[in-house]
Protein backbone atom coordinates (compact mmCIF):
# COMPACT_ATOMS: atom_id res chain seq x y z
CA UNK A 1 0.00 0.00 0.00
CA UNK A 2 2.96 2.04 0.83
CA UNK A 3 4.67 1.88 -2.95
CA UNK A 4 1.05 2.59 -4.39
CA UNK A 5 0.14 5.97 -2.54
CA UNK A 6 4.19 7.01 -3.19
CA UNK A 7 3.46 6.49 -7.50
CA UNK A 8 0.08 8.06 -6.77
CA UNK A 9 2.08 11.24 -5.09
CA UNK A 10 4.75 10.53 -7.90
CA UNK A 11 2.29 11.11 -10.52
CA UNK A 12 0.25 13.59 -9.62
CA UNK A 13 3.83 15.62 -8.66
CA UNK A 14 4.74 15.11 -12.38
CA UNK A 15 0.89 16.42 -13.58
CA UNK A 16 1.05 19.67 -11.61
CA UNK A 17 5.08 20.32 -12.89
CA UNK A 18 4.17 19.60 -16.35
CA UNK A 19 0.55 21.33 -16.63
CA UNK A 20 2.49 24.54 -15.05
CA UNK A 21 5.24 24.01 -17.95
CA UNK A 22 2.87 23.86 -20.33
CA UNK A 23 0.57 26.59 -19.16
CA UNK A 24 3.93 28.77 -19.02
CA UNK A 25 4.63 27.74 -22.65
CA UNK A 26 5.04 31.12 -25.08
CA UNK A 27 2.52 31.25 -28.20
CA UNK A 28 4.47 30.87 -31.22
CA UNK A 29 4.58 34.39 -32.92
CA UNK A 30 1.69 34.72 -35.60
CA UNK A 31 1.49 37.43 -38.04
CA UNK A 32 -1.11 39.21 -37.97
CA UNK A 33 -4.49 39.31 -39.54
CA UNK A 34 -4.47 40.90 -43.21
CA UNK A 35 -7.38 41.95 -44.46
CA UNK A 36 -7.85 40.12 -47.92
CA UNK A 37 -7.25 42.60 -51.07
CA UNK A 38 -10.01 43.35 -53.07
CA UNK A 39 -10.49 41.31 -55.80
CA UNK A 40 -8.74 42.97 -58.82
CA UNK A 41 -10.87 43.95 -61.45
CA UNK A 42 -11.21 41.40 -63.98
CA UNK A 43 -8.69 41.91 -66.64
CA UNK A 44 -10.34 42.85 -70.25
CA UNK A 45 -11.15 40.27 -72.79
CA UNK A 46 -8.89 40.18 -75.39
CA UNK A 47 -10.67 40.51 -78.98
CA UNK A 48 -11.32 37.65 -80.46
CA UNK A 49 -9.18 36.75 -83.84
CA UNK A 50 -10.93 36.28 -86.38
CA UNK A 51 -10.32 32.90 -88.58
CA UNK A 52 -11.64 31.56 -92.13
CA UNK A 53 -12.47 28.27 -93.14
CA UNK A 54 -13.45 26.67 -96.21
CA UNK A 55 -16.01 24.09 -95.91
CA UNK A 56 -19.05 21.96 -97.43
CA UNK A 57 -22.52 23.31 -95.98
CA UNK A 58 -23.92 20.45 -94.34
CA UNK A 59 -27.22 21.77 -92.57
CA UNK A 60 -28.74 24.74 -91.17
CA UNK A 61 -31.20 24.92 -88.05
CA UNK A 62 -33.38 27.88 -88.35
CA UNK A 63 -34.56 28.15 -84.61
CA UNK A 64 -31.23 27.36 -83.02
CA UNK A 65 -29.82 29.89 -85.37
CA UNK A 66 -26.74 27.44 -85.94
CA UNK A 67 -25.14 25.71 -88.94
CA UNK A 68 -23.49 23.01 -89.66
CA UNK A 69 -20.31 22.74 -91.50
CA UNK A 70 -18.06 19.54 -92.95
CA UNK A 71 -14.03 21.03 -93.16
CA UNK A 72 -10.92 19.67 -93.01
CA UNK A 73 -8.33 19.70 -89.99
CA UNK A 74 -5.14 18.16 -90.05
CA UNK A 75 -6.25 15.93 -93.00
CA UNK A 76 -8.80 14.73 -90.93
CA UNK A 77 -12.47 15.50 -91.70
CA UNK A 78 -14.13 17.51 -89.17
CA UNK A 79 -17.42 19.65 -88.85
CA UNK A 80 -17.70 22.55 -87.10
CA UNK A 81 -21.10 24.07 -85.30
CA UNK A 82 -21.50 27.72 -85.69
CA UNK A 83 -23.72 30.29 -84.96
CA UNK A 84 -25.74 32.80 -86.65
CA UNK A 85 -27.38 36.01 -86.50
CA UNK A 86 -31.16 36.22 -87.32
CA UNK A 87 -29.66 38.13 -90.44
CA UNK A 88 -27.62 35.57 -92.06
CA UNK A 89 -30.77 32.98 -92.00
CA UNK A 90 -32.31 34.39 -95.10
CA UNK A 91 -29.06 34.53 -97.22
CA UNK A 92 -28.53 31.24 -95.56
CA UNK A 93 -31.96 29.95 -97.34
CA UNK A 94 -29.97 29.72 -100.53
CA UNK A 95 -27.67 27.25 -99.40
CA UNK A 96 -28.00 23.59 -99.61
CA UNK A 97 -25.94 20.58 -98.42
CA UNK A 98 -23.29 19.59 -100.16
CA UNK A 99 -22.35 23.50 -101.14
CA UNK A 100 -18.79 25.08 -100.63
CA UNK A 101 -18.82 27.99 -98.55
CA UNK A 102 -16.17 30.04 -97.26
CA UNK A 103 -16.71 31.43 -93.59
CA UNK A 104 -15.45 34.31 -91.29
CA UNK A 105 -16.03 33.61 -87.88
CA UNK A 106 -14.80 34.51 -84.41
CA UNK A 107 -14.48 32.35 -81.30
CA UNK A 108 -16.30 33.68 -78.28
CA UNK A 109 -16.73 32.12 -74.79
CA UNK A 110 -15.96 28.76 -76.44
CA UNK A 111 -18.42 29.19 -79.22
CA UNK A 112 -18.20 29.75 -82.81
CA UNK A 113 -19.79 32.88 -84.07
CA UNK A 114 -20.29 33.18 -87.77
CA UNK A 115 -19.62 36.79 -88.88
CA UNK A 116 -20.39 36.12 -93.12
CA UNK A 117 -20.92 33.24 -95.10
CA UNK A 118 -20.50 33.24 -98.67
CA UNK A 119 -20.53 29.84 -101.61
CA UNK A 120 -16.88 29.49 -101.95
Amino acid sequence: MKTFTSLMAGLAAVAVFAGSSFAQAPKPATPQATPAPAPAAQAPAKPAAVKDITGEFVSMDKTAKIVIVKHVVDQKASQMTLSVDEAMLTTLGQLKAGDKVKITYEEMGGKFIAKTIAKA
